[in-house]
């Protein structure tokens, strides 16, 4: 049986919402550093400020869907990316806890991102 469209909409808000407190607390950001974007607006599902960005230097979309994402899906995270970050999809398996998220990369892009991270280390 296939789920209602409201039903798979809840079920992406929660996601975003839930890695977006994650991404606040792990790494003491802000109030509004780091939002969750409506369903069905352009750009990243989760919207990082300047300075969350600096300190999460990640382009993330959700997926909380039964099908595993695939290349379709990183490609639209690597068009919605904001400038040197890393883009990757952030997947919660169908009926895993949302502890047991996945995130995931095309290695080339995760390559590239450690170089520019380290770089700007040293």
């Amino acid at each position: 049986m296939a789920i209602k469209t409201q039903s798979a909409k809840a079920k992406g808000r929660e996601l975003q919402k839930r890695i977006a407190k994650k991404i606040t607390e792990s790494f003491h950001l802000e109030e509004g550093d780091v939002e969750s974007r409506s369903m069905g607006a352009g750009g990243v599902d989760i919207m990082l400020s300047p300075r969350a960005r600096r300190e999460f230097p990640i382009s993330i979309e959700c997926k909380n869907t039964r099908k595993t994402p695939a290349l379709a899906e990183l490609a639209q995270a690597k068009a919605n990316a904001y400038v040197r970050t890393l883009p990757a999809v952030v997947w919660k398996p169908h009926r895993a806890p949302y502890e047991d998220a996945i995130i995931m990369a095309r290695f080339d892009d995760f390559v590239a991102w450690v170089k520019d991270v380290c770089e700007s280390i040293l």
